[in-house]
């Protein structure tokens, strides 16, 4: 019995063994096929991971493209269209980091221009590159990668403030027209949200608008239109300095002013309506040849009575008050060119008050048919650090020859003596109180001098002018400035002379204010 089972036992193990020998041989073939199945996809994955890392790599070299680009466009815009395809390309294969394969696998990058909803422009920066899969043994592919940045530009306004004086030669005065219309063309042109005011100054500053003829009603001081001093002359029938028979207005002429005492800044941030008094000259009508003139009998106004000695008493228009007018913010060029062409050498020059009338052309206050008439709400309000709001005073000066700058009648009241006096520090103060006023408003200043100490005075000393205007006005005016290059000064007798320098200075002032008014993001 024994035996038996032992004899089954053999035979059922021997059939076990075999069935086991069996199924090992069956099992390789799908070794095989699962191995075979684990390398391929490992291969896929690999190559998949490859493409997705190179993929992602060039999107963050697209992204530094695009913003590169972007930034470019806001320093600079002659050679813009020039450069851009070539920056981008090398911005993209730049940041790339090592990958000397992915370099050679990139075959073309683009720059594609548009806007935004905004109308902010944008810049998309394409990339293609060729994926070659290593190990799945598929055929290369073409992928493309893109991103785009948008530039949003701050709203820029900016006062151009031009001397018209009357010692500017014509060669001077064509040389401020190339200079202001070349500015303009530069600043205004493919930029949005960008305006210009034009404010040409002698010793004043006319505001004079034929589309709002009313404005010397509307802005004088109720005490202003008739003042007292010039009782006798109301007396004969004229109504006040508003009346249209007045010298000024007969040419066009509207000169204004207010706030001339130490401290008060022309009060240029506040608004204008009955507000001002009105300038008026009382000379001798040989002393301005070829301009209207009143004659009456009365007082001398000058005193700032109405009773005195009586005698012959003249109002011509004013010869410091320039033939063209201020022009508000504007981003026509067609007007601002119009506006330079008119200009005519005047008188002499007063280079506060002609400050203060750049910063009246950017203050809010003067918003409206009651301020400037200006469309789009203009001027803006000032900035409250953001630097969504940028406001600049661009002013020329030639200092050559200019010994009394800001030291004339312009700057106190009729009858009345300047506040303060006409010393250099009296001088100095007024122009460091008013860049005070304005650096609190976030109202920055350009300044252009040219100048040397060249000619001399009525007794045939050397006159040292150009030092003079730098020794007094330079360390008021430095108060407006935000950095000390914001001052320049110019070694040339005038502005003929230095044309190209001034011309490059300006170029660097629009870039300037492009950069400072421009916010590059990417928006996808």
């Amino acid at each position: 019995m024994t035996h038996r089972r032992h004899g089954l036992s053999q035979r059922k193990f021997s059939w076990l063994f075999g069935r086991k020998q069996n199924q090992q041989g069956s099992i390789a073939p799908f070794m095989v096929l699962a191995l075979t199945g684990g390398l391929m996809a490992a291969a896929y994955t690999l190559d998949a991971t490859r493409m997705t890392s190179d993929s992602s790599q060039l999107k963050r070299a697209t992204d530094a493209a695009a913003l590169a680009v972007a930034r470019e466009y806001s320093a600079r815009r002659d050679d813009f269209a020039a450069i851009r395809d070539t920056l981008a390309d090398k911005y993209v294969r730049a940041n790339l980091g090592l990958d000397s394969a992915l370099e050679e696998a990139l075959s073309t990058v683009t720059v594609t221009q548009g806007s935004s909803a905004d109308g902010n422009p944008t810049f998309q920066v394409e990339a293609t590159f060729t994926n070659t899969p290593t190990l799945s043994g598929n055929e290369p592919q073409a992928l493309t990668v893109h991103s785009t940045a948008e530039v949003r530009v701050a709203y820029t306004e900016v006062a151009l403030v031009l001397p018209n004086s009357g010692e500017l030669t014509s060669g001077n005065l064509s040389a401020l027209r190339r200079l202001g219309k070349n500015f303009a063309e530069t600043l205004i042109t493919d930029n949005v949200n960008t305006w210009l005011a034009v404010v040409p100054f002698s010793q004043t500053v006319n505001v004079y608008d034929s589309a709002h003829t009313n404005r010397v009603r509307q802005w004088a001081r109720s005490d202003a239109i008739r003042p007292v001093e010039l009782t006798s002359l109301f007396r004969t029938g004229y109504t006040g300095l508003t009346d249209a028979r007045m010298p000024d207005l007969r040419t066009k002429r509207v000169c204004l002013y207010r706030g001339l005492n130490q401290g008060d800044n022309y009060f240029w941030d506040q608004a204008p309506g009955g507000q001002f008094y009105i300038h008026y000259r009382h000379d001798l009508p040989e002393n301005a040849p070829g301009f209207p003139f009143i004659s009456w009998r009365g007082p001398n106004p000058d005193f700032g009575q109405a009773n005195g000695v009586e005698d012959i008493r003249n109002i011509v228009a004013d010869k410091g008050c320039p033939v063209a007018p201020l022009l508000p913010l504007t981003d026509n060029l067609d007007d601002i060119n119009a506006r330079f062409d008119a200009m005519v050498a005047g008188f002499n020059t007063n280079y506060a008050i002609a400050l203060g009338w750049g910063a009246m052309a950017l203050a809010p206050a003067f918003q409206g048919d009651a301020g400037w008439g200006a469309e789009d709400d203009l001027p803006l309000a000032f900035d409250d650090g953001s630097g969504e709001h940028i406001k600049a005073v661009v002013m020329l000066v030639k200092t050559t020859e200019e010994l009394w700058f800001d030291s004339d009648a312009y700057n106190s009241y009729v009858g009345k003596a300047t506040d303060g006096g006409t010393g250099d520090e009296v001088i100095t103060r007024r122009f460091a109180s008013l860049c005070a006023s304005m650096r609190a408003r976030h109202l920055r200043l350009f300044l252009i001098a040219t100048g040397a100490d060249e000619g001399t005075d009525d007794n045939g000393d050397p006159l040292a002018s150009a030092s003079r205007f730098r020794q007094i006005a330079g360390p008021g005016l430095q108060v407006c400035a935000e950095k000390d290059s914001d001052l320049t000064w110019i070694s040339a007798t005038d502005f003929a002379e230095a044309e190209s320098q001034i011309q490059a200075r300006l170029d660097e002032i629009v870039s300037d204010l492009r950069q400072q008014g421009s916010f590059i993001r990417l928006i996808e």
